[in-house]
């Protein structure tokens, strides 16, 4: 077992104690599958670093999908974000997530269904505009460094392929021809005629496989097939084993969901790349004062 790895349990038992003994034990078994007996050693360079970034711009902390979210969480230092991508009825891209808006914003309504204006009329429950995919962008283009993940959301008997290709190409050439060199910009979807249509359309963008299962062998072959060298899966019931066989095959793994400091250690424990977080805040300033062995990429803590 690595250094880091025995450090990251003692400090998870520490913190749960035996409240929660079967997190425990799937812990430590996360960790004894993670350990390569016949190259640990505890280095410095085989500590973990993890691509941390805020989910909908860090949603139980901030008002998920708003402009308000991503700037306060960017002047926090959150250098990370995945955001939901999807048309109104007069052709305009805007981030929200669900199919309807009443969750966030009170209203049965899809933004498939309004024009933009009307889109803009509607405040969230917690009184703020809904945000445009033009503004994130636009937000984005003087800030290097950053980690972006686009998913394209999509509802299937409303978004024919046409409807598809043009929200693609709207997001390529709303995006791409602004975003620093430094960044990293993602495309994504549940959709496989989305991942499909972006590939097609721009084979240089960088994509990645989302689902809603488990890593495993099947999934990894299914993107590394289609030449898509990232996943991102469900942690619970993902293997240590199958991350190591992504990282033979020179894939980036990232689990989801990440919604509290049990989940990042086990995130840390089975080895992924990438890490969203809906507590980004909460879990990063944790793991920064109790585990600062495990680099977290993602996050620059402003200068007092």
């Amino acid at each position: 077992m690595y250094l880091w790895q025995k450090k990251l349990f003692l400090t998870f038992y520490k913190q749960t104690k035996m409240k929660r003994f079967v997190k425990i034990a799937a812990f430590a078994a996360a960790l004894l599958c993670s350990t390569d007996f016949a190259t640990a050693q505890s280095k410095i360079e085989d500590y973990p670093t993890v691509q941390f970034f805020a989910h909908r711009g860090s949603r139980f902390e901030y008002d998920e999908n708003t402009m308000l979210a991503f700037r306060e969480a960017y002047a926090r230092g959150a250098r990370g974000f995945e955001t939901d991508v999807r048309m109104t009825g007069s052709g305009d891209l805007i981030l929200s997530h669900d199919e309807s808006l009443y969750r966030t914003c009170g209203v049965d309504v899809q933004t498939e269904d309004l024009t933009t204006k009307e889109c803009l009329k509607i405040k969230t429950k917690s009184g703020n505009d809904l945000a445009l995919c033009q503004e994130f962008a636009d937000f984005l283009a003087d800030k290097p460094n950053m980690y972006i993940e686009w998913e394209i959301k999509t509802i299937p008997e409303l978004y024919t392929e046409a409807k598809l290709e043009e929200l693609c190409e709207k997001l390529w050439n709303m995006t791409m021809p602004q975003k620093p060199e430094s960044s990293l910009y993602l495309f994504t979807s549940f959709d496989k005629r989305a991942r499909k249509i972006m590939k097609s359309l721009h084979p240089e963008a960088e994509m990645m496989l989302l689902k809603s299962k488990p890593a495993s062998p099947e999934i990894l072959m299914e993107a590394y097939n289609m030449g898509i060298m990232r996943v991102g899966c469900k942690m619970d019931g993902t293997h240590r084993s199958t991350i190591r066989l992504g990282h033979k095959l020179g894939m980036i793994v990232s689990l989801w969901p990440g919604n509290n400091k049990e989940d990042f250690f086990l995130g840390a424990a089975l080895g992924c790349d990438a890490m969203c977080c809906d507590r980004f805040f909460e879990v990063a300033e944790w793991a920064e004062k109790n585990i600062p062995f495990v680099k977290i990429k993602g996050y620059e803590k402003p200068q007092k």
